[in-house]
C-alpha cells in the first residue's frame, strides 16, 4: 500500500497514481526493507504569492496526459462543461466518460470559463474533487472549492483523468 505524502492516508494500492482521500498525485517509493524512524517536522518555507494572471486569449486547449487517450485534445472557445454524458442530463462539452480514470469524473464534475478575459476552472460539486498543479510545481494543490484562475502550462485533474492546459 502507498501512504499519501500529503493526508498520511494509508489504504492507497500499490499501483495508484492519486490518493483515495484527498486526490494528491502519490509519489512512488520501493518500500523499505527496516523500518524507519520518522523525519524530524520540517517548516516549509512560505510560498511567495502568485503574480496577478495575465489576461489570455479567448482558445484554450486541454491536452491528455495519459498516452492512448480516446480524445487526444479538447478546444476550449468559450464556457465548458467538463463530466460524462447522462440520458437524463444530455451531452457535456468536455466528456471524460472513455478516459482512463473516467469513473471518478461526475456527470457535471467541473466548468472551465473566462471571467474579465482570465480563464477560471470551478468545482460543480464533483465526487472526487478539480487539483490544478501549477506550471514549475512537482504536486498538485489540495481540491479547489473556489474557482480558480488557470494559467498556461498548469496541469489539471478531474477526478483521476489529467490535461495540461493552454491558452492560446
Amino acid at each position: 500500500m502507498n501512504t499519501c505524502s500529503t493526508c498520511g492516508y494509508d489504504q492507497n494500492p500499490d499501483n495508484a497514481e492519486f490518493c483515495g482521500a484527498c486526490g494528491s498525485e502519490l509519489q512512488t517509493l520501493t518500500a523499505p526493507t527496516t523500518p524507519i524512524t520518522p523525519a524530524p517536522t520540517i517548516i516549509q518555507p512560505e510560498i511567495p504569492p502568485t503574480p496577478a494572471p495575465i489576461p489570455t486569449s479567448t482558445t484554450a486547449r486541454l491536452t491528455a496526459k495519459q498516452s492512448g487517450s480516446p480524445v487526444p485534445e479538447f478546444i476550449i472557445e468559450s464556457n465548458a462543461i467538463v463530466g460524462v454524458f447522462d440520458p437524463d442530463m444530455g451531452p457535456v462539452d468536455v466528456d471524460l466518460e472513455a478516459f482512463f480514470g473516467g469513473e471518478t469524473v461526475s456527470r457535471n464534475h467541473a466548468e472551465i470559463y473566462q471571467e474579465q478575459g482570465i480563464w477560471k476552472v470551478k468545482d460543480l460539486g464533483s465526487t472526487n474533487g478539480v487539483f490544478i498543479k501549477p506550471l514549475g510545481q512537482t504536486r498538485f494543490g489540495a481540491r479547489i472549492t473556489i474557482p480558480e484562475t488557470l494559467n498556461h502550462g498548469d496541469e489539471i485533474a478531474f477526478g483521476k483523468v489529467r490535461f495540461l492546459f493552454q491558452s492560446a
